[in-house]
């Protein structure tokens, strides 16, 4: 049976207490007054079983990362996205260190060693991401009474210093000028043309262009504009796909004006009908003599995907990077990789190396692949040893200049260009749906001015004006650098 008892202890007094699970506490206060309340209140808290939470602090850490997860994943507004990397975080970083010791037995050195031991495999991105999970699930048990104090706000976040070589040489740009966007753009295939002129032309994410409906689209205002409301999302096999009915946060719940060159590529995505709830941007499935894949008939109007124009932006890149290899055969590609990740390579070892792949080629197969890239300059063999050698190749100064990565560099060009138009900060962070800040240093805009400054016609009309003078510039390009493409 548990017990709670005090005395004086110099010119204090100690109350001292004993659970019937043998645990035991102590706190010394100033005067017998507040000794006896103390007293009466454990005492209260013992009869009532609130140290039930005390017990629990024996549980493992895996269990409280189960009821945290638990209340965390049900939440109805979470956005699938933020769930799958969520639980890849816990799951690969946070659960296996802590794993199943009981966590009133975890302290700030275990949090230290932890963090310490996670910074020297993982980036400073999910390094915080990480922490901010392990300081939940622990706020958690703190809150449900199972542990005394939270253990990782003990621990100092790491600081990111900065590396000089990195601050001193000449950086990379993410954003595209308007004849590097139309040089990019050359190298895409036509059917894709529409997708990057909007990308480029509203800075919306790739998600809210494919969420994109047709009763979001308004053409026939003074100023053409689409809402953006509906996002698709693509959460991996246990969190699905689908649509969202806002994005990721209010802020991002806007109205973008359109240029004349981005209305027209609107106009040429309506789909047949009147449905309001029909999709305007599609993926390859979309349009005549397109394939959308096995078991999809030519014209179907596919979901665009994400991963999709992904991969269709890296071949574009590899393109630029080279020419020469933009037309190879599927065979030919994979041989290229090969040599490019593990050569030089004899045929016998690519054979080798392409069956490791689950892409079984015969011999002959990969003496027409390595055929076919000699025609094109883009490897050759050593006469002696029968190795193969991709050769050098003379990469476009856009690459050289600009640090690429997908769709969301056409975001960081549509700010650029607001930017470089002299468009007020605030306007383009309303148009880029981020959330204002009050804090000196994060914005240009803040929270006040976003309520006291308004957009007008007139400043939507500067939008419309200095993205149209841009996409010119870009449709000039890209239509004279694809007369001078090889394929």
């Amino acid at each position: 049976m548990g017990s709670v008892t005090w005395r004086k202890r110099g010119h204090r007094y100690q109350v001292s207490w004993r659970l019937d699970d043998g645990s035991q506490g102590a706190k010394t206060v100033d005067s017998a007054d507040e000794a006896r309340d103390l007293a009466a209140e454990k005492r209260l808290e013992l009869r009532r079983g609130t140290w039930q939470g005390r017990r629990r602090g024996r549980l493992p850490f895996s269990r409280w990362a189960d009821e945290w997860w638990e209340l965390y994943s049900t939440d109805p507004d979470r956005s699938p996205n933020t769930l799958a990397i969520t639980e890849s975080r816990l799951r690969l970083h946070v659960r296996p260190w802590f794993a199943d010791h009981p966590i009133e037995l975890i302290g700030p050195a275990d949090a230290r060693r932890w963090q310490r031991d996670l910074a020297a495999k993982v980036g400073p991105a999910t390094l915080g991401q990480c922490r901010s999970l392990a300081l939940r699930i622990f706020q958690f048990a703190l809150d449900e009474g199972a542990i005394d104090t939270n253990p990782v706000r003990k621990v100092p976040a790491p600081k990111r210093r900065a590396d000089p070589d990195l601050v001193l040489r000449p950086g990379k740009r993410r954003a595209l000028t308007p004849e590097e966007a139309g040089q990019l753009l050359a190298c895409f295939p036509l059917f894709w043309w529409d997708h990057v002129i909007t990308l480029l032309g509203t800075g919306l994410r790739i998600g809210e262009l494919a969420g994109l409906h047709r009763r979001r689209v308004h053409l026939n205002q003074p100023i053409p504009t689409v809402q953006v409301v509906d996002v698709r999302y693509q959460a991996g096999s246990q969190f699905g796909s689908g649509f969202k009915p806002r994005p990721k946060s209010d802020a991002s719940i806007r109205e973008v004006p359109l240029a004349p060159q981005v209305v027209e590529a609107v106009r040429r995505r309506l789909p047949p009908g009147s449905d309001p709830a029909a999709l305007l941007f599609t993926g390859p499935g979309g349009g005549p003599g397109q394939r959308g894949g096995p078991g999809v008939k030519k014209g179907t109007r596919t979901v665009l995907s994400r991963h999709n124009f992904r991969r269709t932006y890296h071949g574009a890149l590899a393109k630029l990077a080279n020419p020469a290899t933009a037309g190879l055969r599927p065979t030919a590609a994979r041989v290229l990789v090969a040599l490019r990740d593990h050569g030089p390579l004899t045929a016998e070892q690519l054979a080798a190396q392409l069956s490791g792949q689950g892409r079984t080629a015969s011999r002959a197969t990969i003496d027409r692949a390595l055929a076919e890239l000699a025609a094109a300059d883009a490897a050759d063999a050593d006469d002696q040893t029968r190795r193969w050698t991709l050769r050098p190749a003379t990469q476009h100064p856009l690459l050289e200049a600009v640090d690429l990565h997908g769709a969301h560099d056409f975001r960081h060009t549509f700010s650029t260009w607001l930017e470089d138009a002299g468009i007020p900060a605030r306007v383009i962070d309303e148009l880029m749906g981020h959330q204002p800040s009050g804090r000196a240093g994060r914005h240009e805009a803040s929270a006040i001015g976003a309520h006291y400054r308004h957009t007008t016609p007139e400043m939507a009309a500067r939008v419309v004006a200095a993205v149209e003078e841009r996409l010119v510039v870009v449709l000039a390009t890209a239509e004279a650098a694809l007369d001078q493409q090889p394929w």
